[in-house]
Order: C-alpha cells, then sequence, then structure tokens
C-alpha cells in the first residue's frame, strides 16, 4: 500500500492529507468538508479549491485510490459474492477510512442485522455527480464494500457527507 498521512499545514499534526505515492496525488480528509454542499466547496469554503489548489475528485481517481488501499468489492468485483480477496479488501477499506476519516458508526439494531462503520464522499463529474460510500462490515467483513449513488443536488449537504478533493503533490 502507498498511502500516507500528512498535514494539510506543516508540522501542525492536523493529519488531514492522504498521499497516494504511486500517483502522487494529495487526498484531503473527509471530515475538512463534512456537512458543506458541493457548491459551497466549489464557491471556497475553507479556501480548499481555491487557495489550496484542491479539485474535485471523478470516478477515475476514487477508483484508482480505492484499488491502492486493495478495495475491490463494489468496483471490480460484485459487492456481496464471497471472493478470494474479502481479506484484503476489508483491510483496504479499514485502512482508507482511517486515513481519510469520515466515519459514521451504525450499530447493529438487533442480532439479525450487521454493524457497520461507514464513509460517505461526494465526487465531482461532468454532467453527473456522486455519492460514494464505504462500507466496513464488523460483523461479516466479507460484506465490506464500496458503492456509488447519484447525488441529487448539488447544494445538498449532511454531516456525514464530505467532498472527495485531490491535488498534485508539492
Amino acid at each position: 500500500m502507498s498511502l500516507i498521512q500528512k498535514d494539510l499545514n506543516p508540522g501542525t499534526g492536523d493529519q488531514l492529507l492522504t498521499l497516494d505515492t504511486d500517483t502522487n496525488l494529495e487526498w484531503l480528509n473527509l471530515t475538512a468538508t463534512a456537512n458543506r454542499s458541493a457548491n459551497e466547496v466549489l464557491a471556497g469554503f475553507g479556501g480548499f479549491t481555491t487557495t489550496h489548489g484542491f479539485r474535485y475528485a471523478i470516478g477515475g481517481d476514487i477508483g484508482v485510490l480505492y484499488g491502492h488501499a486493495g478495495i475491490t468489492k463494489g468496483l471490480t468485483e460484485p459487492a456481496f459474492l464471497p471472493s478470494p480477496n474479502d481479506s484484503r479488501n476489508h483491510t483496504g477499506i479499514e485502512v482508507l477510512l482511517d486515513l481519510m476519516n469520515g466515519k459514521q458508526y451504525l450499530a447493529a439494531p438487533s442480532s439479525g442485522t450487521d454493524s457497520r462503520i461507514m464513509s460517505y464522499g461526494i465526487n465531482g463529474g461532468d454532467p453527473l455527480w456522486f455519492v460514494r460510500y464505504l462500507s466496513l462490515n464488523i460483523t461479516r467483513p466479507a460484506n465490506s464494500h464500496t458503492e456509488v449513488n447519484p447525488l441529487q443536488s448539488l447544494d445538498y449537504r449532511a454531516h456525514y457527507i464530505g467532498s472527495y478533493l485531490v491535488r498534485n503533490a508539492s
């Protein structure tokens, strides 16, 4: 795995970046833009797309990031079918959730359901925008996967959704 946590503001310990050394891209932590709509981020919230030089990641960017983390379920493999990659996939999601943060814990309401840790992020598109999510299934690791759904509005915001922003490493 070629993912390293870094500071956005050097020496502060903020750990808001994940560097993919294979692509030389820096990814902003999802919590930095949580509860902000895509329009707010595009308009300059936090200076991420202006001062700091980030852009919205497109699906291909995210697919490469997920692949470098070892995530396959929901990308190159069906989300809920057994695979020889189940363990690697589960570990990849766990590592990426730790690096990018934006986690929401969903406890199982009963013994018949799964406990999961979820992460949601908006990715840019032309013309379509999407919300991608990672699901770390604690109860059944083989069911850990990623999915994507259309973003209904560029003004939509939620406390648990951040934006996948990326830039070239300096």
